[in-house]
């Protein structure tokens, strides 16, 4: 590690945040020094987000002291972070699609000349930076037409070289950027280090964070665990700290498996170029089978090739024997596959919908006769699902919009019950929602969409796929790595294969990734 000042930029004292029923965070004492990056790493639910949001203005704590360059505050608001100089970039490229790169770039720190803005400058800057670190990307591009990719380097530009902060936060800044994106974020933030910002790097890869940060943090369970420089850290050492030795070798309790049945799919080397590669498994009738591995890793877009969204360019599925190549999601739903998106609010629900309608969204049909709605079949079914999932609402007629984010999962999850399909891809289903609706939501893909269908499911976190699957299939960079029986789950093993450990050696690297 470079010397750098020994007075924090930004210091955490005793930052603790309760909600109902769950610690987020407990006693936290954290400091970020001028000239250092400090990687900030814990499994999913160990409090990062929540962090976060404290730093960004979005979430009060509990108790404790923020600390900016000396400054004391007891809390933030947006508008104070950014003033402090604090600069955050989400995980999920959050920018305005309708208007250009170079306006994205500049936006909310537009140049004015006698009241008005000079777009010639904003664009004539914004062509300095693209052309400094090497962006192919016109400044007048509309940033809808850019990939995923692009849009979150957009980000990352904007926040680290336009805004010019004292410290930025990168929140999984890199899961969705491509090889090339991920090498000028690297240069970024080395040009951050050579200025003396502050940067927190927040990331679930271990390789990365010991190739770039200078000290690390662990979080488990709301806890900071340790902070170490990163020449006392391996990626064992660092991995055993993550999972910690109590959960090494046994994990949560784990329910009990219901009847497996007859083969519902089978995926035979199924294949999407630079996203996954030769895919093989089966899935049977009242079995859970989980897919683990992180963003990037393929999972996602395997779910979505299996239902049609993004078909894959080659291997075979075989939906109860007979092949199948789905060209719609819908047209998977007919046949008896259901696909629940990981974007419950752009993909999942009709916001403005009610309740009852979304529940019916996709089955009505079945309730149909000449043209004509059966609205007591309907409505019957509705109430069905609706006491199923255990909906908390007012009435069946609320607005979707005017739900929490574990009761919209639920109302999606009801969606697609309505139609009684054969075989479940769940994507994340557990994603962003508090502890109960977890709870609530694990509960009931164990119990109703198991009974007579196969589940397949991805998770943000080993918990919950090792609480209810009974098997895992791991991801890591598009390649099937191994896959595991329930008697063998093992949260460490796990963790280490999620990370890759071992198989570059073994198969040679990104195979996949370098189609």
């Amino acid at each position: 590690m470079e010397e750098v000042c020994s007075k924090p930029v930004l210091l955490l004292e005793g930052i603790s945040k309760v909600y109902p029923g769950t610690v987020a965070l407990e006693n936290i004492h954290f400091e970020a020094l001028p000239g250092e990056v400090h990687g900030l790493i814990g499994k999913n639910g160990a409090g990062k987000s929540t962090l976060v949001g404290i730093l960004s203005g979005l979430v009060e704590p509990t108790s404790g002291t923020i600390m900016v360059n000396g400054r004391s505050f007891s809390s933030f608001s947006r508008s104070r972070a950014k003033r402090e100089g604090i600069s955050i970039v989400p995980q999920e490229p959050e920018i305005v699609l309708d208007l250009s790169v170079a306006e994205n770039l500049f936006l909310g720190e537009l140049e004015n000349c006698s009241g008005f803005v000079s777009w010639s400058k904003i664009r004539a800057d914004a062509r300095r930076i693209l052309d400094r670190f090497g962006l192919d990307i016109g400044a007048d591009l509309q940033a809808r037409d850019l990939s995923l990719s692009e849009r979150q380097i957009l980000l990352i530009l904007k926040a680290c070289v336009v805004e010019d902060a004292n410290v930025v936060v990168l929140d999984e800044a890199s899961a969705s950027l491509s090889r090339n994106d991920a090498a000028i974020l690297k240069r970024i933030v080395g040009e951050l280090r050579e200025s003396g910002k502050a940067v927190l790097y927040i990331s679930h890869h271990i390789d990365e964070l010991l190739d770039i940060c200078d000290r690390l943090t662990v979080l488990r369970d709301g806890r900071i665990v340790t902070t170490r420089t990163k020449n006392m850290l391996d990626h064992h050492s660092l991995a055993e700290l993550i999972v910690g030795e109590t959960l090494s070798s046994s994990g949560p309790e784990r329910k009990e498996a219901g009847y497996i049945g007859e083969e519902l799919l089978r995926l035979e080397n199924l294949t999407r170029w630079g996203n996954f590669c030769n895919i093989s498994f089966s899935l049977k009738k009242g079995e859970i089978l989980g897919i683990a591995g992180l963003r990037g890793s393929g999972r996602t877009e395997l779910l979505k090739a299996i239902s049609g969204i993004e078909p894959a360019d080659a291997g075979k599925i075989f939906f109860k024997d007979k092949r199948v190549s789905f060209s719609t999601p819908s047209e998977a739903l007919r046949m008896g596959v259901a696909y629940l998106p990981e974007d419950r609010e752009t993909e999942g629900l009709i916001q403005t919908f009610s309740i009852r309608e979304n529940l019916l969204l996709n089955s009505i049909s079945r309730f149909s006769r000449n043209g004509f709605v059966l609205r007591r079949e309907a409505g019957r079914r509705a109430e069905e699902i609706f006491a199923g999932v255990q909906i908390q609402a007012f009435s069946m007629e609320q607005s979707a919009e005017e739900l929490s984010g574990g009761n919209k999962q639920k109302v999606v999850i009801g969606r697609i019950m309505a139609n009684a399909p054969e075989v479940y891809l769940l994507d994340e289903p557990t994603r962003g929602v508090d502890i109960g609706a977890k709870r609530s939501i694990l509960s009931i893909i164990h119990g109703p969409l198991r009974a007579a269908s196969g589940v397949l499911l991805t998770s943000p976190g080993l918990d919950d796929l090792m609480d209810i699957c009974d098997r895992i299939l791991v991801l890591y960079k598009g390649n099937m790595v191994r896959e595991y029986q329930q008697k063998d789950f093992d949260e460490k093993s796990l963790f280490m294969d999620v990370q890759g450990f071992g198989y570059q050696d073994q198969r040679g690297g990104d195979e996949c990734r370098a189609v």
